[in-house]
C-alpha cells in the first residue's frame, strides 16, 4: 500500500511540472518557423497577410511588388489571362469583403 502511495505521489509530482517547450502564437505564425517546418512560401505569405489584416496593417505581397510598375496595357492583358485561366491568382485574395449577392466585380 505504501509503495502504491509513493508511486502515485511521484506520478502526481511529475504531472504537475509545467511544460517549458510551448511556443507562443507569434512564434508559431512567424515566417521563419513556418518555412523551417516545411510549409510552402504561398502559405507563409497568406499567414503573414492574414496577421497584417488582423492588426490593421497594410501588407504588400510579392506578386503585387512584381507587377507594381507594369503599364496599363500589361495590366489589362494580365487581367484577361486571369479571367480566362482560373488557375491564375488574382489580386483580391484575402483582401476583399465577401458578398453574398453576385455583381459585375465577380467577372
Amino acid at each position: 500500500m505504501k509503495l502504491k502511495l509513493i508511486l502515485m505521489t511521484i506520478i502526481t509530482a511529475f504531472s504537475c511540472i509545467p511544460v517549458s517547450a510551448a511556443i507562443t502564437p507569434q512564434e508559431a505564425t512567424s515566417a521563419d518557423y513556418l518555412e523551417s517546418h516545411g510549409h510552402s512560401g504561398a502559405l507563409v505569405e497568406m499567414v503573414q497577410q492574414s496577421k497584417a489584416g488582423y492588426n490593421g496593417e497594410v501588407y504588400v505581397t510579392q506578386d503585387e511588388l512584381k507587377h507594381a510598375n507594369d503599364s496599363a496595357f500589361v495590366k489589362f492583358v494580365r487581367r484577361i489571362f486571369i479571367y480566362l485561366d482560373p488557375a491564375l491568382d488574382n489580386e483580391p485574395l484575402l483582401k476583399h469583403e465577401t458578398k453574398m449577392t453576385p455583381s459585375i466585380d465577380d467577372l
